[in-house]
């Protein structure tokens, strides 16, 4: 065995590869782009159409229909009664406290002094 110890260390380095091990390309090769390439096209939308599939809280086809004579009148009495059950179930007082704010909390980080430094 020779004197320096990191002789070993830098004649493994400079040795040449094992022959099992075959270099490969740096980055893998990439697919072949599409024969068949659509873009896409935003044209074909209706955009006053709603594209989101929820409920919206109006129907632009179908427009509500409003009673007529005394069915317009017993409906708008039904609401006037639920109106002021909703009144007793919930009286607003104007002597009502107010929530309390919103809590705060602050650090306060304090250091000693400092010994001068040469």
């Amino acid at each position: 065995m020779s004197e320096d110890p990191y002789a070993y260390v830098v004649a493994a380095f400079q040795a040449l590869p094992l022959p099992d091990y075959v270099p490969g390309p740096e980055e893998p090769e990439q697919a072949p782009p599409s024969p068949v390439y659509i873009p896409y096209d935003d044209d074909d939308e209706d955009p006053k159409e709603d594209p989101a599939d929820y409920l919206a809280d109006h129907d632009n086809e179908e427009e509500e229909e409003e009673p007529f004579g005394d069915d317009a009148d017993e409906e708008n009495e039904e609401k006037d009664e639920d109106d002021d059950d909703d009144e007793e179930e919930h009286p607003a007082s104007a002597d009502s406290i107010p929530p309390p704010p919103a809590l705060r909390v602050t650090a306060k980080i304090s250091l000693g002094p400092q010994p001068p430094t040469l």
